[in-house]
């Protein structure tokens, strides 16, 4: 059953996001110096954080760090649906640059004033992705990056990579609790799509969830030549208990370049629901090995 706190929480985000304002174009002000907040140990908590500092950023992440990292390839994290970088990444991200990496992150999707995003159609949010890694290069001097993508910002890499020509941009892709196969979200966003003026509200409000209900010509358009491309590794890690997104929705089909990971394989005990993914010790210790399967280590032993 769906927890009903996550649900609540998730209503309180949709009804936060519609009253807030769009800025106009040419509105924005000039950057302000980085912010960076505390490392944080639960979704909650970085969700409250992030409200009270919408600015903020997880540390370790856009530092700037050149070719000076030690890694080959920096990590870009994109984050889930109406959440924001330090919400999404505050834990994950100071753990990868810890091991190395140079860690890059944005808000994409609808930009609007506070701490809520990706809420916009993902088609654009995929182009606007694909800007953002052309900028991690130049910046770099990388040829390629990895990208580690948590919910929504699991999928919508499979539009840059199989209809913008993102293959050639990224050697390893990591979709976390994502739901690449289309969102059912136990039938009830299949159901409000069918029902009278259902898809237009979810275009109207929140596209990204239009795009997302499985079926929807974006899921049709993502996977009409096979979800994979080849030049590209492919790792899913996904949670038995996620409660939000199906096992079956958050897997590729099998492959030479696919890799599907399940959370309890690695810690039978664990009890890691959609909102706790991206902050369980098993789940970070999983991204590790995924993008340096050779040295890192397989999993973490705290957590179970």
């Amino acid at each position: 059953m769906v927890s009903r706190g996550y649900l609540v929480l998730s209503a309180l985000l949709v009804a936060g996001c519609v009253g807030l304002s769009v800025q106009a174009p040419g509105s924005a002000q000039p950057p302000a110096a980085p912010r960076y907040g505390p490392i944080q140990e639960n979704w909650p908590g970085a969700v409250a954080y992030s409200i009270s500092d919408p600015g903020a950023l997880p540390q370790g992440m856009n530092t700037g760090c050149g070719g000076n990292s030690g890694r080959e390839r920096p990590v870009v994290l994109l984050n889930g649906a109406f959440l924001n970088k330090y919400a999404t990444w505050s834990k994950a991200a100071p753990k990868l640059a810890a091991a190395g990496y140079c860690v890059f992150g944005l808000d994409y999707g609808t930009r609007i004033d506070g701490p809520f995003h990706q809420m916009g159609d993902l088609r654009r949010s995929a182009a606007e992705i694909g800007r953002f890694i052309d900028t991690v290069k130049a910046r770099t001097g990388a040829e390629k990056v990895d990208v580690v993508g948590y919910s929504e910002g699991g999928m919508v890499p499979f539009y840059l990579i199989n209809e913008l020509g993102g293959h050639t941009d990224i050697h390893t892709f990591v979709a976390v609790a994502s739901p690449m196969r289309g969102m059912s979200f136990y039938g009830m966003l299949e159901w409000l799509a069918k029902v009278p003026g259902g898809r237009a509200l979810m275009n109207a409000t929140v596209p990204a969830a239009a795009d997302g209900v499985k079926n929807s010509g974006y899921m049709r358009e993502i996977a009409r030549n096979g979800l994979t491309r080849p030049g590209v590794n492919y790792v899913t890690i996904s949670s038995r208990n996620d409660r939000v997104v199906a096992l079956s929705e958050s897997m590729l089909p099998p492959g030479p370049n696919v890799t599907n990971v399940v959370v309890q394989d690695h810690c039978p005990a664990a009890d890691v629901f959609h909102g706790r993914v991206p902050y369980d010790d098993t789940v970070i210790g999983l991204i590790l090995h995924a993008l340096d399967p050779a040295t890192a280590a397989k999993r973490v032993v705290a957590s179970c």
